[in-house]
């Protein structure tokens, strides 16, 4: 029962992040990640390796590849994947010692499997820049 309130309250976290876009998210991870209590390590390379896919997702423009609906679906689940991402971190403020002592190694499988996510979603951003390269011409 204590796991079905877990996961409304992960949900409930991650509809409060809806309408940010992926460079606010990372940012927002960032800063979670350096007031983390628990699996700091994790919490700060999960971070850093965020931080510099935010510095060239910058360089995108990517409010102006959302208004296209073939270069908008694949950053949304990016955006959907940083806002997961977030939550994790934030649970690595959020909770008691004794919880992530027994979910430790379980959080660390977590924290492979959002950034092989966010990964999957990075190797198209070349594609969709030439998607919109294409377009400008």
């Amino acid at each position: 029962m204590a796991a079905n309130w877990d996961a409304l309250g992960d949900l409930a976290n991650v509809a409060q992040l809806t309408g940010l876009d992926a460079i606010k998210l990372i940012g927002m991870i960032v800063k979670a990640a350096t007031t983390a209590r628990m699996h700091k390590k994790n919490c700060r390379q999960f971070a850093l390796h965020l931080k510099l896919i935010g510095n060239l997702l910058e360089q995108l423009r990517i409010s102006e590849l959302k208004k296209y609906p073939e270069t908008r679906e694949p950053l949304e689940q990016l955006e959907d994947a940083l806002r997961r991402s977030y939550v994790l971190i934030s649970s690595c403020q959020d909770r008691s010692y004794l919880y992530l002592l027994a979910m430790g190694w379980n959080i660390v499988y977590q924290f492979r499997k959002a950034q092989t996510e966010i990964d999957r979603y990075l190797k198209l951003v070349p594609l969709i820049a030439l998607v919109d390269n294409a377009r400008v011409r």
